[in-house]
């Protein structure tokens, strides 16, 4: 009997779904090996992580001293155990359900001063190298994930890669070529650090197997005006964005199979100096005083995580792309982002819904990057994100193309060219011309004609018997 190719290729999802849960767990696999990674604070509990979704998760952050010593230290909020017990659990949840994890050393504040001071002297670096060896050895890891945020000059970066080229040695040395993987994160310009000049990218893409780039973080409560988080083409007044960064990445030499673009399941809030439903085509406008209101949830200054913003209780949207009481919610067609406003106290939040998120990756495939990094999924509201995450890239690598997605370069460059117009504080002149590539009245990156937002997510597990019962079903359909 015909079958559609749309009714061919949902039949043949379906029963790869129930295949892969009849046979065991398994990790994931999407086309050409690409990844999806993700983050995992070591000091939260996570409830039903969706690892169907993931390719990678690199446990954050193990602290690690002046001297080179690397370890999980602390409690976990709102638990009796320790990071130490907390991340032995993910990681043997996470390696059951196929998923590579790896230990993430760094990140912000303290840990990556004392990182980058391990980093800087032969001798400490010498050290730090062989505990990460042993590190990875003690918590059975398959890999370690270098976030030193950040370089502060060429010296930093050349300690830091000579670290990268020490530890990749190390690995083969002590585990064979290939068994253990190395990752480092990027700057979300394409620069070590924001003083750190551009050099010689290619014997760091060397040492890793992937360069995670962070993509978000470029507007906040810190910033003068308004504007997204993690806007995927440049707002007006300032060159960052999630296209600027990927393009400059590859163009300063970054091989697209090692590049992985980040995702954020958040957004940034900032107090408003205006009421900005006056002109809803004006996304930017002077911020008060720098000051912030956090999420119902976390409790993270001057964020909303995807979970804070879909909060039944306190939160801003009824539905993943619907405003609840007392918000507006805005699509912007220049940075091809959502943004959130209550007019009660003038609380402005610029974030990333399903429609924004769709863009990247469709970019992200457009351009054969490696694949995209999240952070991180424990800011999810019942896995919603990461289930469309792994629904839109299944799609694509089962022949599917999104529609009224990303317009072609040429387009893309011509909106950029507009937004860098001395003029451009007329805003409506440039939102009217964005419109022309991407209408925002129309749903954003549709498959086969259905709206992305609305297709079903991939289902974390079900019943053996349940799977077995609808693999035959499906075969006698086929």
């Amino acid at each position: 009997m015909w079958r559609s190719a749309r009714h061919v290729r949902g039949l043949a999802m379906l029963l790869a779904a129930a295949c892969a849960l009849v046979c065991g767990a398994a990790g994931s696999t999407y086309k050409d090996g690409r990844v999806v990674f993700s983050y995992l604070p070591v000091q939260r509990t996570l409830s039903n992580p969706q690892w169907s979704s993931l390719t990678h998760a690199s446990i954050a952050f193990a602290y690690t001293s002046e001297a080179g010593e690397i370890s999980f230290i602390g409690n976990v909020v709102n638990s009796t155990a320790t990071s130490d017990q907390n991340a032995r659990a993910f990681i043997a949840d996470g390696q059951k359900n196929g998923v590579k994890m790896l230990g993430a050393v760094g990140g912000q504040g303290n840990f990556s001063n004392h990182l980058g001071a391990a980093m800087r002297s032969s001798s400490s670096r010498a050290a730090f190298v062989s505990n990460a060896v042993d590190f990875v050895k003690a918590y059975g890891l398959d890999g370690l994930d270098v976030d030193w945020e950040y370089p502060g000059d060429l010296d930093d970066a050349s300690a830091l890669l000579s670290t990268l080229q020490a530890l990749r040695a190390a690995f083969e040395s002590s585990f064979g070529k290939g068994k253990k993987q190395l990752t480092t994160t990027l700057y979300n310009h394409p620069y070590l650090g924001p003083e750190v000049p551009a050099v010689n990218y290619k014997p760091y893409a060397d040492a890793v197997d992937y360069g995670l780039v962070m993509s978000y973080d470029y507007f906040g409560s810190w910033a003068d005006y308004t504007a997204p988080n993690a806007p995927f083409l440049d707002v007006p007044f300032y060159p960052g964005s999630f296209r600027n960064t990927t393009d400059a990445w590859l163009d300063a030499g970054w091989p697209a199979s090692k590049l992985v673009a980040g995702l954020a399941f958040y957004g940034h809030s900032s107090l408003a100096s205006t009421n900005m439903m006056t002109n809803a085509t004006d996304q930017y406008v002077a911020i008060s005083n720098h000051t912030s209101i956090e999420g119902p949830v976390s409790g993270i200054a001057g964020t909303w995580t995807w979970r804070d913003l879909r909060e039944p209780k306190g939160g801003a949207l009824t539905d993943p792309s619907t405003a609840g009481p007392g918000w507006t919610r805005t699509w912007d067609s220049n940075t091809m982002t959502p943004w959130l406003f209550r007019a009660s106290d003038g609380l402005y939040i610029g974030y990333d819904d399903k429609d924004s998120l769709g863009i990247k990756m469709d970019y992200s495939l457009r351009k054969k990057l490696a694949g995209v990094m999240i952070w991180e999924m424990g800011y999810d509201y019942q896995n919603e994100l990461l289930s469309y995450v792994r629904d839109f890239i299944t799609q694509v690598d089962d022949g599917s193309e999104p529609s009224n997605c990303v317009p072609s370069d040429a387009e893309l460059d011509n909106i950029y060219d507009k937004s860098r117009d001395p003029n451009f504080f007329n805003r409506r002149a440039v939102a009217g011309a964005v419109r022309s590539a991407v209408d925002a009245s129309a749903p954003i990156c549709s498959f086969d004609g259905v709206h992305e937002a609305s297709a079903a997510p991939v289902p974390a597990a079900w019943p053996s018997a349940a799977a077995v019962a609808l693999g035959a079903a499906l075969l006698a359909a086929l």
